[in-house]
């Protein structure tokens, strides 16, 4: 098996330990946090609505520890929501710290929603899969968030407990540190690079990477066994039904009491990336998700704002790509604009807080850079400061949504114009129509089909899209890419 480094920094782990003692664990932040007694842990409980919660109540013990591993978690939660083992799926992707696997567990499988009540992953140390470090969120319909848990070894037989961990929002919350867990999942379409595939599709990086004495460890062929194992296709409704609960929830605090920082929050995902995600082509047949190059929050937009015109890139969500040539690498791991952040845009435009053309104003700025985009992140960001600094008049306000408009207007101030204008490239921002923006984008998706030298075009984009994504702590390990 193939073995590269990280371009992601690892985080340090505990002092060494004696080798009769648990393996060490990384210690950063509040990782080894636990509560001390059941008291404590009823009182970080208190108000908690979630599955996970109720299991607690019922299960811990007066050290405020659980008898077990992550199979009594697993069973015990199941039971709070009515899924008993049969409904179990495990999935595995290979994380960004050397290829580690990390097996995740649902329960309620065959139901996307019900099943995104309730994520629990499970750590790799060297070699082996920990069956005592868990790591558990759960869903709170009245709090309208995910709760948060931790397990830990406590070398006597026992799990210690850490409740609402800091640590899980570093890479749950996201480059824009939001306060909210919101599920993860790198590659959320076909072909699921470095996850398990299996059954039903073919891996890609997964089998060549994942090392055998992982594939040898007894945890990891219990959590993998043949009918307990599903394919990330599988995984990806649960996910998207995961963001949905997110989402939706944000989304309400619009109709709360007037608030600033509410509308910026609630603005934010049309300007600056809160989450990413990656395409990659499948294997070596030159298909790629036109997210790659169009930012799939332009086909929504364009559809609501009743635009319509023969364009590829507006009825098909796959690009054609002249196959890799012998000896070439399918382009793989491509960062795009996340699930979360498309579709808190989409959200907000759907409940009418902003309109179609007002999202596709700040979509048309830079829009060949559909991820990462300088130009757009520092409208927000300067925009922002003004809005902060009572460059917005509030008055009149009933709610947040009130203010919306007025911020956004605010941040598009510096264009001069409630105009639509385009910014190919960065380029300075010109007039346009939705017509012609159509043309021009169709223009451009089309340069890259079937054109072999666009596929080195796309590949240094992509290098430079993935050196940039690397100080995100949730980014995958980029095999061929040397960063400076």
């Amino acid at each position: 098996m193939r073995r590269l480094v990280s371009l992601v920094p690892l985080v340090l782990g505990c002092a060494a330990e004696p080798v009769d003692e648990p393996p060490p664990r990384d210690c950063t932040g509040d990782r080894c946090n636990a509560v001390g007694s059941k008291d404590e842990l009823l009182a970080a409980l208190d108000g908690f609505g979630d599955p996970v919660a109720a299991f607690l109540r019922q299960a811990a013990t007066e050290r405020g520890t659980l008898v077990g591993n992550y199979r009594q978690v697993l069973d015990g939660v199941g039971a709070v929501m009515g899924c008993d083992a049969t409904t179990e799926k495990s999935f595995v992707v290979l994380s960004n710290q050397s290829f580690l696997p990390k097996p995740i567990f649902t329960r309620c499988a065959s139901d996307a929603t019900a099943a995104s009540q309730f994520y629990m992953a499970m750590v790799g140390r060297e070699g082996f899969i920990d069956p005592e470090t868990v790591h558990v969120t759960s869903w709170d319909a009245a709090a309208g968030v995910y709760r948060r848990y931790a397990t830990a070894p406590t070398g006597t037989g026992e799990l210690a407990l850490n409740v609402q961990p800091e640590f899980c929002l570093g890479c749950h919350g996201g480059p824009e540190q939001l306060a909210t867990w919101v599920p993860l999942m790198n590659e959320m379409t076909n072909p699921w690079t470095q996850w398990n595939a299996a059954p039903g599709f073919s891996s890609q990086q997964f089998d060549d990477f994942l090392e055998q004495q992982y594939a040898d460890d007894p945890t990891y062929q219990e959590v993998t066994r043949p009918g307990l194992l599903d394919s990330a296709a599988s995984f990806d409704p649960v996910v998207h039904a995961g963001v949905a609960r997110v989402t939706g929830e944000r989304l309400k605090q619009r109709l709360d009491a007037p608030d600033l920082n509410a509308a910026l929050a609630l603005v934010r995902p049309l300007y600056c990336d809160e989450s990413l995600n990656y395409v990659s082509e499948v294997h070596r047949s030159g298909e790629l998700r036109m997210h790659a190059v169009v930012d799939d929050a332009l086909r929504g937009l364009y559809r609501a704002a009743g635009a319509d015109g023969a364009w590829s890139w507006l009825a098909d969500t796959r690009l054609d790509l002249a196959p890799p040539a012998d000896g070439e690498e399918p382009l793989a791991l491509i960062p795009v604009r996340g699930e979360s952040t498309v579709q808190a845009e989409l959200g907000l435009v759907a409940r009418g807080a902003l309109t179609p053309l007002e999202a596709l104003r700040v979509r048309a700025l830079d829009w060949q850079h559909p991820v990462q985009s300088d130009v757009r992140c520092k409208l927000y960001r300067d925009g922002a400061a003004r809005v902060l600094h009572g460059a917005v008049d509030t008055a009149g306000a009933a709610t947040t949504a009130d203010l919306v408009p007025r911020v956004y207007a605010e941040l598009m101030k510096p264009l001069g114009t409630s105009e639509l204008v385009a910014s190919p490239d960065g380029a300075a921002p010109q007039p346009t129509t939705l017509a012609a923006l159509g043309d021009a984008i169709e223009a451009y998706a089309s340069s890259f089909r079937a054109a072999p030298a666009m596929r080195g075009v796309l590949a240094t984009e992509r290098a430079r899209r993935a050196c940039r994504a690397t100080a995100d702590p949730t980014a995958p390990i980029f095999v061929d890419v040397a960063c400076p």
